[in-house]
């Protein structure tokens, strides 16, 4: 990583807390950064994921190596959604990313990954994307704000309710 590679990392996540309207603690912006500069240019392998994870967990594996298990679920989380969702939901990835920073004992990167995500995902998206309606819900019961600002205009709140049933309420 260079400066050249950090600074267009930077202007990104600035960009992404823009469009998220999420305010990021200075602790998160600067990791958040440092996270994407790392992963600009190389590769991530977001197949067997949970399985991958788990193992590290199971197996008492070096801080580092579960921090970049939950770099990669951040990472994944935001730009790989559609290829995560075949396999499972949005909520299953980023409890899985904050788990493992918890257990990094990353404490406010494992709080703030769903604002991360959310920042790094508006970045990325295009003003002409529209998500279905499911998609949304599953992003909102995962935490996250913008997924709920955006079924707010729809009219739609995600709760609780619903006799069992993940319940949507209309206003």
């Amino acid at each position: 990583m260079n400066s050249a590679t950090l600074g267009i990392a930077a202007d990104f996540v600035k960009t992404g807390i823009e469009k998220a309207g999420i305010p990021l603690s200075a602790t998160l912006e600067a990791y958040l950064s440092l996270t994407f500069a790392r992963f600009i240019g190389g590769s991530i392998n977001v197949d067997l994921l949970t399985i991958r994870v788990a193992q590290a967990l199971d197996a008492g594996a070096p801080r580092g190596v579960i921090r970049g298990l939950a770099d990669e679920c951040l990472i994944a989380c935001a730009f790989f959604e559609r290829r995560l969702r075949r396999s499972g939901t949005v909520r299953h990835y980023v409890g899985l990313g904050q788990t493992s920073y918890d257990a990094a004992r990353l404490t406010e990167q494992a709080y703030g990954f769903v604002h991360m995500r959310d920042v790094m995902a508006s970045a990325a998206a295009t003003d002409e994307e529209h998500e279905d309606a499911r998609v949304l819900v599953d992003r909102a019961r995962a935490g996250s704000q913008t997924a709920r600002n955006e079924l707010a205009v729809q009219n739609v709140v995600v709760g609780p309710w619903g006799n069992g049933r993940p319940g949507l309420l209309w206003r």
